[in-house]
This record gives C-alpha cells, structure tokens and sequence, in this order.
C-alpha cells in the first residue's frame, strides 16, 4: 500500500462536506430538517466517523483510531477500517452489511450489502494486502462485491449481487447471477385442459 501521509484537519472536513452533499443530492435535496435527520442517519454516521478514524490513522494517532472504528462499527454495522484509502464523495445509500476494505476513488456509491475485501491471496497492488483499487464513480448495485487483489475501472457499474474476482476495465458492466424460476410441481405434472368444441370447429 501507499505509505500514508498526514492530512490537515480542513481536509478532513472538506471530505465530510462532499460526502454529506452527495447524500443530499442522492436524496433530492431535501429542507434543513430533513438534512439533519440524515445527517443522523447510520449510512452517513459511517462515513463521518471513518473519517475522523482516517484522520487519526494518518497522523500517526492509530491506537485511537482503531478504537475510533470499533465504536463506529457498533453503531452503525457498516465496517470500514481507517486503513481504507476513500475518495472525496463517498455514498453509502443503505448502511445494512456494507464493508469497504482497500482504496477506492471519487464518487464511488454502494446501495448497501456489499463492498471489497480480501481473502483471495496478499498481492498488494495500493490498496493493501490482499484488497482490491476501486476507481472513480463506480457504482455498486445492492449486494455487488470485489474481492482481492484486482482494479475496477473508472465507471463501472456493478449489477446486484455480481462478485468481482477479476480485473474489470473502465466502463464495464458486470451482471450477477440471474434468478432461475421454477413452476411449482403440480403445474408441470398437470394435463393440458381438452380443446373446446368452438375451437375443434
């Protein structure tokens, strides 16, 4: 992984700022109210708490980062550990089972139960051992995962439930597995009704 650098706090707060105006966006604008009922909102209190975790990381604070991540993981489910390199205008739309380890670019958006993560084997390739380097405005569909160490284009749009073992070019789209359906069993094993006589005719 890139060595980290130390980052000044009004950067910290310049991420913040994107990231609560993507959500915004994303959410229509919305009244004063209603930006600060989202601004309480888990999606968003994991993306504010990490952060201010990152913050702490890079400057060299890393055990109160780490104890910074675990109290934001009780709160909010969501894991992203302050080891993870995110760009400005982060969105989360659902915080339910999201996981982000790696680096990932500007305006990436996960719709919820999915993220990047590791466990394919240590190739480090900038986003850390064994973790995959997302580009910018890539889009995650409701459960789409990257796993390992491998790059995802500028652009691409990952369907629901796609798994990303590969490298992916800029622009893609990946599809998921599609839903077999099956007719119940009476409705195959039932006879075809007899014609009618108007029809015979």
């Amino acid at each position: 992984m890139t060595p980290t650098t130390p980052q000044r706090w009004a950067e910290t707060w310049r991420l913040i700022r994107s990231d609560f105006t993507r959500l915004a966006d994303w959410l229509g604008g919305g009244t004063r109210a209603q930006k600060a009922y989202w601004s309480l909102m888990p999606n968003f209190q994991a993306i504010f708490w990490y952060r201010i975790a990152r913050y702490l990381y890079v400057n060299g604070w890393r055990n109160t980062a780490r104890l910074l991540f675990l109290v934001k993981l009780y709160m909010t489910r969501v894991e992203i550990p302050p080891t993870a390199d995110i760009g400005e205008g982060f969105l989360i739309a659902h915080a339910t089972g999201v996981v982000v380890f790696g680096k990932l670019g500007r305006e990436v958006s996960i719709m919820g139960g999915g993220g990047t993560g590791g466990g394919v084997q240590p190739l480090d390739i900038g986003g850390g051992p064994g973790y995959p380097v997302v580009g910018d405005k890539v889009f995650f569909g409701w459960g789409a995962k990257v796993f390992g160490p491998v790059r995802v284009g500028d652009g691409v749009h990952l369907s629901p439930d796609a798994n990303v073992f590969v490298d992916v070019p800029a622009g893609s789209k990946v599809y998921g597995p599609r839903a077999v359906i099956k007719p119940p069993a009476d409705t195959l094993s039932a006879p075809s009704p007899p014609p009618r006589q108007e029809d015979a005719a």
